[in-house]
């Protein structure tokens, strides 16, 4: 639970680790955190969504400066089991607090309450264990079909991985990219996740790799150089 994190001030605001693993940087002025959720921010700008956009998972809030920074003004809807984050969020970040719709809710029975109308999900869940932080299970068999039947006619999912816990790495991310059809896999120097981005209809991998380093490139996120993009 984030009411168990760590919380460390930083040149630009905050940052949120558990177990020695950096949930994410909160800033309190648009700009990068240079992490992984830069690389989501830029997502949904390339990606452009011109509906919905959900959020399972918002910890504190790591993607709302570099969307600033982007020029991304769609709110965001958002949902997490532990109000901690939010609270944190508010505090820190209350010029922004409007751009976000937040409820304390399971991410399932959230998702299920919903019509099939997001433009596009993120899913960015994770759960301590055994001294280490990993994906809950319901990443891997529950959301993909859940989150694939909330998707409006076009929509697009994309979901921050990391190493399942006793799973195969790359047998798992075969399997959500088959759910949905198409899938583009983003990897970092830096980090041991992966971003999977999937749906029915996608951009070709290079052209999704030139728009997104660039959108890295504008808000100065030492990502650009740091990422790889391949197809699933």
């Amino acid at each position: 639970m984030l009411s168990e994190m760590n919380i460390t001030k930083t040149e630009h605001g905050l940052r949120m680790s558990q177990h020695g693993v950096v949930i994410t940087e909160l800033r309190a002025s648009p700009g990068p955190t240079h992490s992984v959720a830069d690389v989501l921010a830029a997502l949904i700008k390339v990606l452009k969504p011109e509906g919905r956009i959900g959020v399972l998972g918002f910890a504190g809030g790591g993607m709302q400066a570099p969307l600033c920074a982007l020029g991304v003004e769609t709110k965001v809807e958002a949902v997490d089991l532990d109000r901690t984050g939010w609270d944190l969020f508010r505090w820190h970040c209350p010029k922004w607090v409007r751009r976000v719709n937040w409820k304390k809710a399971d991410a399932v029975k959230w998702l299920r309450v919903h019509p099939a109308d997001f433009d596009l999900l993120v899913e960015d869940l994770s759960v301590p264990e055994g001294g280490d932080v990993f994906k809950p299970p319901i990443t891997w068999d529950v959301l993909p079909p859940l989150m694939r039947d909330r998707l409006a006619r076009g929509g697009i999912a994309v979901f921050n991985l990391m190493p399942p816990a006793g799973g195969v790495w790359l047998s798992e991310v075969r399997r959500i990219a088959r759910i949905f059809g198409k899938a583009r896999i983003v990897s970092f120097d830096d980090f041991t996740n992966r971003i999977l981005v999937a749906g029915k209809s996608l951009p070709p991998v290079r052209e999704l790799g030139a728009v997104l380093r660039a959108a890295l490139r504008m808000i100065g996120s030492c990502q650009a150089e740091r990422i790889h993009l391949r197809t699933v």
